[in-house]
C-alpha cells in the first residue's frame, strides 16, 4: 500500500496531495455537510484505497512490463525516458480509474 502511495506521489509530483484534492473537488466529491458525513467519508476513503491499490498493481500492464524489462539495457538518458513513459502509462490508468 505504501508503494502505491509513493507511486502516486511520484506520478503527480511535489504537490500530489493538493492535486488529488483538486481532482476530487472537481468531480463533485466535496466533504458532505449531512449528519451521516462520517459514513460518507468512510465510503470516500474506501474508494480512494481501492484506487490506490489498483495503481500499485502496475505489474498487470504488459506495456509497462516491457519497458521496465528493457530499462537495465539502456543508457541513462533512455532510462529516464522509460521512467517517464511508465509514469505516463500510470497516469492513463489513474484517469481510467477516476472515470469508473
Amino acid at each position: 500500500m505504501a508503494d502505491a502511495i509513493d507511486t502516486l506521489k511520484s506520478i503527480l509530483g511535489d504537490d500530489a496531495e493538493d492535486k488529488i484534492k483538486n481532482v476530487m473537488n472537481s468531480l463533485g466529491s466535496d466533504e458532505p455537510k449531512m449528519p451521516n458525513a462520517n459514513i460518507e467519508s468512510l465510503d470516500y476513503i474506501m474508494q480512494l484505497k481501492s484506487i490506490i491499490s489498483q495503481l500499485g498493481n502496475s505489474h498487470d500492464d504488459p506495456r509497462s512490463n516491457l519497458l521496465l524489462s528493457l530499462r537495465p539495457y539502456m543508457r541513462s538518458n533512455r532510462q529516464r525516458s522509460i521512467d517517464s513513459a511508465v509514469k505516463l502509462l500510470n497516469m492513463t490508468k489513474l484517469a481510467q480509474l477516476f472515470r469508473q
